[in-house]
């Protein structure tokens, strides 16, 4: 006999991995050798084994492992810690033991209870009289089934309230058992669903009580019953709720010793009853980088991906839940909002789906959830047949009143029902009821948190609904009053942005995105309400951009633009804000082009027409950007002079420090540093309650942020490269505070990185860019993705060493690019330069960067051995940087002067070196920038 045997012979056993935990011989083995293990240890993870799946409330193991002391959290924790480092990791490299912070334990790995060798098997307890076994084990209702309990010991009803799928039979049930296993009496269980009247439910309890009753009378029912101490199950009322109701009332009157469990979609409403309103499963959650990607332990910490875990193993052998496929299995269980019945169903198609074919097919999750237990009753075999029998109970105006709210996505509130839902004339009482119908039948869920109740159906009510509305006929007016409806919403939608914080505004429109979505969708559908939805369109522009869905909107305001010709709305204020919308949207997702800037010049003429000075500023500032993208330094200039001079016709408070700015971009971009520096001086030190209003009310970009960006390159320019520096991390904290991806990606690529790279911080650099990748590349910015791809290998450069670098350079040099792309990457290193740049530097001095990008070209013609010409571009260079009041370029051509070579004479070197040595003296900053390392080195070695 093994030495596993010959320990563990006395009782059962636990296998989970490599190891088995015996119980009674109080013993971890990992294979055939015995793990030391404390007494307390072992008692934890018994306790979690026991209970594998589940989370153990912290105060549960503590009462169980340290019984009558007082033990803090601290304590628990080293000893939890002590287990993780006995147990290691699993197969799928992930923890067995999961902490739910601030709440307890989960024990997540999968295990099977054995019977040990040379031990008789043990028979299994036979069910409390009257209930039926289990039909699986219940996940994640440890909590509720511990809760429930103990209120059964204050009340003497209780009914478990919720919608059809949502395991009510089931906790009941373990409800039951665990008060029958107490020595709570007699149990029994009477399933009602198939009691055809309600006149007969005293008659079945008879009949399961084996108890005579000739009278029919109920009087003597109760005298029949009278002295036996009963727990009795009623399952499944909702058919059946008012003679529920009755009987209970009058079992319990006569019966002082008897107890009531029921279930049931809606409450009894009998007198003493304790309702409990059975939740979804735990789900991880929708937003937040560990919602975007959690690893398996992170998901299996969630009861819907235990069960559904569970039952996909069950369901397809050798399924296991690893990391790679842990956030699709998690958004399928999201999809699914944690009902039990639709998880198990799902997890019963993974077998001729697969995982990623299961999420995609729960588009149309009634159809695809069809695959059942056999032995299920009927309405449990399909989530359609559970919904129908829901809807089957409901009077006729609740299923008209139920079909018609499927047109909502998310919360919605009474006047919102009333407008779309409730009918012309009808009082606001008559909707007030209907609703709490449909809420108490388990079919609303209520949110009471706010200032008024808001409403929700739940995804599977919901889209059963959706299809009776569709074959109603009244799908087409009911969706047309659901999209004005949401028009005349989020017409304040702009308002409210410039005056509410972030948070709160998105708190109040956020929810709204779902039912603009699908307004859009049936408006610009075949016999849909176009004009209706070309106004939503423009007007939910600003909350598609708040919430990042940018590609969303860029699709929907090119189809509301190609249905406006020919309507009312052409040439008016919804034209011109989709314009800009659109023009925006295509930015963010393709760069700059000549539909956008047609776009942004369209929008321009119809606000000059109209007179519209906001929407002016708009499209101005869009032409501003989409000029700067394309290298046009000159028109950009332009474009910002005339911002300014609209901005100065609104009044100096609440527009000074943006048109500082924008002057300050204007000069900045054409090379005349001193005077820019001036106005993005004065921006920034604006008072910030100036600069917010003014973003507030004319454009995305937050004043504070982009002006301390434009401030940190020409401080950079102006020889302040470690002011420039802090700066633009400055700006960089800033603009993540706010929470805009695009604004960050702003900062972070025309500031923040080319100051890095400009003082040879490649840690900075490195830094920068794994921050642009985590906010453009799953947001759909492709503009600034096109950064990114630009950017990363650039950071590779900045790391190589000097034999590797003439190849990087190559390829980075022929990677697409535009012309402001081109003129940042030949400022980072001369071996950068591409031809693109020095084409554009040498037609057009007057460009920002024309110093250094002529630095580089006359470094490849030294390179070639042509001194003379390079010795002459170089001197080009040293004229512009001057002339641009740029010390930070001026000490690039000056070092390169400096730097010896045989065909410069001798007196020439000298005076080099010199003009270096003056020229250094004016840098108070900035000794460890590489330009000044390389500056500093040629005047020691002269």
């Amino acid at each position: 006999m093994s030495c596993l045997a010959r320990v563990c012979a006395t009782g059962p056993v636990w296998s989970f991995g490599p190891f088995r935990l015996d119980a009674a011989g109080q013993a971890l083995f990992d294979g055939e050798q015995r793990v030391r293990l404390g007494a307390r240890a072992f008692g934890i993870l018994l306790a979690l084994v026991e209970q594998a799946g589940e989370m153990v409330p912290r105060d549960v193991l503590v009462a169980r492992v340290w019984p009558g002391l007082f033990v803090d959290d601290s304590t628990l924790r080293v000893h939890v810690a002590a287990l993780r480092k006995v147990l290691g990791y699993n197969e799928g490299e992930r923890r067995y033991i999961v902490n739910i912070p601030g709440r307890g334990y989960v024990f997540a790995a999968p295990v099977q209870r054995l019977d040990m060798p040379g031990e008789a098997p043990t028979p299994a307890r036979a069910a409390p009289s009257g209930l039926p076994p289990p039909l699986g084990r219940m996940i994640g209702r440890g909590e509720t089934l511990h809760d429930l309990v103990a209120r059964m010991g204050e009340c003497r009803l209780l009914t478990i309230a919720g919608p059809g799928g949502m395991g009510k039979t089931t906790l009941a049930l373990a409800v039951a058992g665990a008060l029958a296993a107490r020595g709570g009496g007699e149990a029994h269980f009477l399933d009602l669903a198939a009691l055809p009247e309600q006149g007969q439910l005293p008659a079945a309890i008879a009949r399961m009580l084996d108890v005579p009753w000739p009278s029919g009378e109920l009087r003597d029912l109760v005298a029949a019953l009278r002295g036996r101490r009963l727990l009795l199950v009623l399952d499944n009322c909702e058919h059946v709720v008012d003679a529920a109701a009755a009987l209970a009332e009058a079992l319990l009157a006569g019966l002082p010793e008897l107890r009531l469990l029921a279930t049931s979609r809606e409450p009894l409403r009998a007198a003493g009853e304790w309702v409990h309103r059975l939740a979804p499963l735990g789900l991880p959650p929708g937003g937040g980088a560990m919602a975007g990607r959690p690893t398996a332990a992170e998901a299996l910490a969630y009861p819907a991906l235990q069960l559904f875990h569970e039952r996909a193993a069950a369901s397809l052998d050798g399924f296991t839940l690893g990391d790679a496929e842990a956030p699709l299995a998690a958004a399928i269980c999201r999809r699914l909002e944690g009902i039990p019945l639709a998880i198990e169903l799902a997890a019963a198609q993974l077998p001729f789906l697969g995982l990623a074919g299961l999420a995609a097919g729960l588009d149309d999750s009634l159809s695809a959830l069809t695959r059942g237990r056999r032995a299920a009753v009927p309405r449990h075999r399909t989530l359609r047949a559970t919904l129908d029998w829901s809807h089957a109970l409901l009077e006729p105006r609740e299923q008209v009143l139920l079909r018609r709210l499927s047109v909502f996505r998310g919360f919605f509130t009474l006047a919102a029902a009333q407008e779309v839902a409730g009918e012309p004339g009808a009082p606001r009482t008559a909707m007030m009821d209907g609703l709490a119908s449909l809420a108490a039948k388990s079919l609303l869920a209520v949110d009471i948190g706010g200032d008024a109740p808001r409403y929700r159906l739940l995804a599977m009510t919901r889209e059963h609904a959706a299809e009776k509305l569709a074959a109603s006929g009244e799908e087409p007016a009911v969706a047309a009053r659901h999209a004005r409806h949401c028009a005349a919403l989020l017409a304040d939608l702009e308002a409210d942005r410039a005056a509410l914080p972030r948070h709160a505004w998105l708190a109040q429109y956020g929810g709204w995105i779902h039912d603009v979505r699908a307004a859009l969708h049936r408006c610009f559908a075949p016999g849909g309400d176009a004009q209706t939805g070309i106004t939503l369109a423009a007007v939910s522009a600003p909350l598609w951009f708040e919430l990042s869905l940018v590609e969303e909107l860029r699709d929907h305001a090119a189809r509301a633009l190609a249905r406006l010709p020919g309507t009312p709305l052409e040439g008016g204020a919804v034209e011109m804000s989709l314009c800009l919308s659109a023009g925006l949207a295509m930015f963010e997702t393709r760069g700059p082009g000549a539909e956008l800037t047609a776009l942004s010049t369209r929008a321009l003429a119809l606000a000059e027409r109209h007179g519209s000075l906001p929407h002016q500023l708009r499209a101005l500032w869009a032409l501003v950007r989409e000029s700067y993208a394309l290298g046009e330094y000159q028109v950009t200039r332009r474009h910002c002079e005339r911002f300014a001079a609209v901005m100065a016709t609104m009044g100096e408070d609440v527009c000074a420090a943006m048109r500082d700015r924008m002057l300050g971009l204007g000069l900045q971009l054409v090379g005349r540093t001193v005077e820019a520096l001036h106005f993005t001086t004065r921006s920034v030190e604006r008072p910030a309650r100036v600069i917010r209003l003014a973003h507030g009310s004319f454009h995305p970009h937050d004043n504070r942020v982009m002006a301390r960006a434009h401030l940190a390159r020409l401080l950079w320019m102006q020889g302040q490269p470690d002011t420039a520096a802090a700066v633009a991390e400055e700006s960089v904290a800033l603009a993540l505070s706010l929470g805009y991806p695009s604004l960050l990606c702003d900062t972070l690529c025309f500031a923040a990185f080319p100051v890095a790279c400009w003082n040879g911080d490649h840690a900075a650099a490195a830094r920068h860019v794994a921050l642009l990748v985590e906010h453009s590349a799953d947001l759909g910015f492709r503009y600034w993705d096109s950064w990114r791809r630009l950017y990363e290998p650039v950071v590779a450069f900045g790391q190589a060493g000097p034999a590797e670098r003439a190849a990087l350079a190559a390829r980075i040099r022929a990677l697409p690019m535009s012309a402001a792309q081109a003129d940042l990457l030949a400022t980072f290193h001369p071996l950068l330069g591409t031809e693109l740049a020095r084409g554009r530097a040498a037609g057009e001095a007057r460009s920002w960067c024309a110093p250094e990008v002529l630095r580089g070209e006359a470094l490849a013609l030294r390179q070639g051995g042509a001194e003379e010409a390079a010795e002459a571009m170089l001197r080009r260079a040293l004229r512009i940087a001057r002339a641009q009041g740029a010390p930070g370029w001026e000490l690039r051509v000056v070092t390169s002067l400096a730097e010896p070579s045989p065909a410069v004479p001798r007196g020439a070197a000298q005076e080099a070196l010199e003009a270096l040595a003056s020229l250094r003296a004016r840098f108070t900053e900035g000794a460890r920038t590489a330009d000044l390392c390389r500056a500093d080195a040629l005047l020691a070695a002269g």
